[in-house]
């Protein structure tokens, strides 16, 4: 399979744009300047993955896991598996060409209503019709699928058990 990302030795002198991180934001803004003709260079930390060389078992993933904290880090700085620890939050995200990406399967669920509701949201954000558009327009471009139904996936299997167990509705995820 051929690789997307190339090494620092081809990169040019010049670009019209670089872009700094190739994850859902970046990789759209570096497809729609590339379609304007425009010279992009999109730099991402990390590396390329391609199918069948993510981690798939346990000992696997731990190797791929870097956390990092005010006074502590862990683990490859090129590991797929990006922990930062805060004083308040702490963040998962993906290190390597696709950002996040990488690690959130790509499932499109929009989020549930009652997440607007939370008080920390600016009424002008959750009120604000731009937002569905927002999401109907990612919706549009994107393409989601229900995730296959010959597929089996224990976690599914395990969503479809709990859902069943309080009587709610099971969905299979939508993935882009």
């Amino acid at each position: 399979m051929k690789r997307l990302s190339k090494t620092i030795s081809a990169l040019k002198v010049r670009y019209d744009v670089v872009i700094v991180g190739s994850g859902y934001g970046g990789g759209v803004a570096a497809s729609r300047l590339a379609r304007c003709g425009r010279s992009v260079c999109l730099l991402e930390r990390g590396r390329e993955f391609q199918i069948g060389e993510f981690p798939d078992q346990p000992l696997e993933a731990t190797k791929e896991l870097q956390v990092h904290g005010q006074h502590l880090r862990h683990g490859s700085p090129l590991g797929l598996y990006d922990l930062r620890l805060g004083d308040d939050m702490h963040v998962f995200v993906g290190c390597g060409l696709g950002g996040t990406s990488l690690i959130n399967a790509n499932v499109a669920l929009r989020p549930d209503p009652r997440v607007w509701e939370d008080p920390v949201w600016p009424d002008e954000l959750a009120a604000d019709p731009a937002l569905l558009e927002g999401f109907a327009r990612a919706e549009a471009m994107l393409r989601p699928v229900p995730y296959p139904s010959d597929v089996s996936l224990a976690k599914l299997d395990a969503l479809q058990a709990s859902a069943q167990a309080l009587g709610a509705r099971f969905t299979r995820p939508p993935i882009n």
